[in-house]
């Protein structure tokens, strides 16, 4: 099997040393499955999650080595999924659904392939500028330079999606930039880019990074907009960025954003994917000090977002410890 693997990347090795160090449990185990988990470019908060996650099922679940790998985003991770590349890969809830059904941008792929395992928290969209930039509301994107994330990610689709809901075309009422979350947020600073669009878990590091040396700005979603976007695109839900999550941003900042969490192959043995499950459960304490979102992970939240049926071996956990709901959810997304 191969593998689609960056982790020699300095950032990245340094990043899982960091998490290595942070996790608590015992050494790894001899693995004999080798697994691999996509995630985010380096920098951002599912590669956080992924490598967590990677150390802390390494350390507990025998004959088990999970890999976190970087990768270029959401939408590349399924793909590499599809293409027997990696087993397990973040995903929304959205692109999560159009993986199981093969549509969207993955219309054509087998359906029924990729499965939901579990929600970690939603992705928010951040518009993202200087306070003492030209960008106050939405209206102000017009004719700006605009940050709109990586090709393969799903935050650049969130953010074409949003800007042709405003009805701005790229390139000709503004200049999109396609980049990466840390290309973004060095733009904003060097006075490079005027807004940066991210659809993420809050908090996003290099955000609160930028926060250390300049004024920041949030740039609220207001309901008439958010009404036509969720018109156009349903799955996307109202929520809000909450206060002092950065730093001169005291109020509660209104958005949207979609469920994230995790999707596994169906190739996975329900056994190996019933331990891992069991062995995050029993580690939420540990991991809530690699990133605060899994301080938020529950049972009843594990549901959250998912319209696509639960790998078997999730489901066997999730009926053990009576997650509510569950066999409603099972009802739902058969057939």
């Amino acid at each position: 099997m191969t593998r689609h693997s960056t982790l020699a990347l300095s950032g990245a090795a340094l990043i899982a040393t960091m998490i290595a160090g942070m996790v608590q449990g015992g050494p790894a185990h001899a693995a004999d499955l080798r697994l691999s988990i996509g995630s985010c470019p380096v920098g951002c908060t599912a590669y956080t999650w992924s490598a967590g996650i990677a150390d802390v099922i390494n350390k507990t679940v025998p004959d088990v080595n999970l890999a976190a790998e970087e990768t270029k985003g959401y939408v590349a991770n399924i793909k590499l999924m599809q293409n027997k590349e990696m087993e397990i890969a973040m995903a929304t809830s959205l692109s999560a659904y159009q993986a199981y059904t093969a549509t969207g941008p993955y219309a054509g792929a087998e359906k029924g392939e990729i499965l939901s395992w579990m929600a970690i928290a939603p992705v928010a969209m951040h518009v993202i500028t200087l306070k003492d930039g030209p960008v106050k509301t939405l209206d102000d994107l017009k004719g700006k330079r605009i940050g709109m994330g990586q090709p393969g990610g799903v935050s650049m689709l969130d953010a074409d999606a949003m800007m042709g809901v405003l009805g701005l075309e790229p390139d000709t009422d503004f200049s999109p930039f396609r980049i990466r979350l840390g290309n973004m947020v060095d733009g904003l600073s060097d006075g490079n880019l005027d807004v940066a669009l991210w659809n993420g878990s809050y908090p996003l590091p290099p955000v609160v990074k930028l926060t250390a040396t300049r004024d920041v700005r949030l740039v609220p979603i207001p309901d008439a907009f958010f009404e036509k976007m969720q018109a156009a695109y349903p799955p996307y839900f109202r929520l809000s960025i909450s206060g002092d999550v950065y730093k001169g941003n005291p109020d509660p900042t209104p958005t949207f954003g979609l469920a994230n969490g995790m999707v596994v192959s169906r190739d996975v043995p329900e056994e190996v994917v019933y331990q891992m499950t069991k062995a995050i459960f029993e580690n939420l304490s540990s991991l809530k000090d690699v990133h605060p979102a899994f301080g938020k992970v529950s049972k009843e939240t594990v549901l959250n977002g998912f319209g696509a049926p639960l790998h078997p071996g999730a489901l066997k956990y999730y009926r053990e410890i009576g997650v509510p709901g569950v066999e409603d959810f099972v009802k739902r997304t058969a057939g």
